[in-house]
């Protein structure tokens, strides 16, 4: 997610909205210094909406998976049940996590300052975090259409593809956030 991908621009731009807005926005405009600031907290802005996305992702995902427990418990795949009720404690944990996760820049005056380098890492960290819950959805997308065909021979496979992107995703957050605790202890 660099400067030109359009889904941060839209991001991005959302954010300078909400912050520039008004006739707060007008008048801080002419405070010196505020610019550098504010662009800071525009990024912050940023981080927030992106992160608010990523958990509404994973909560429709959750909605599928829960669909899937009911169809795999009413047909009686029992092979599968423990893993989904793994996966949907994992999948609120994450939800949460990426919820209430610290912004992806310290706030004025803050000690510490992660820089622009280190929050394009960031926005890295959660492309590849967007893809992960995409790649659950395209998982679960094909088991409920086969489900839905009565083909229920796969139903451990699916599971357990689902199950293996759900444990990457959380490594891949946990890498996140101890990249982001290297800057706020």
């Amino acid at each position: 997610m660099g400067k030109d991908d359009p889904i941060a621009k839209r991001i991005r731009k959302k954010a300078a909205k909400d912050i520039k807005g008004g006739l707060f926005g007008k008048i801080t405009h002419y405070v010196p210094g505020w610019h550098g600031y504010q662009e800071k907290e525009e990024r912050r802005s940023a981080d927030k909406v992106l992160r608010e996305f990523l958990a509404d992702q994973l909560r429709l995902v959750k909605q599928d998976l829960e669909k899937l427990q009911m169809m795999v418990v009413d047909y009686n795949l029992t092979k599968t049940w423990e893993t989904f009720d793994r996966m949907l404690n994992l999948a609120d944990k994450m939800e949460s996590s990426i919820r209430y996760a610290d912004y992806g820049y310290a706030s004025w005056g803050s000690k510490e300052k992660i820089d622009e380098k280190e929050l394009d890492r960031l926005y890295e960290f959660d492309a590849t975090i967007i893809e992960d819950i995409g790649a659950i959805n395209e998982v679960a997308e094909q088991f409920l259409d086969d489900m839905n065909q009565g083909q229920f021979d796969e139903a451990w496979n699916y599971t357990y593809r689902m199950w293996q992107i759900m444990q990457r995703l959380e490594d891949k957050w946990k890498q996140r956030e101890g990249f982001m605790k290297g800057y706020q202890d």
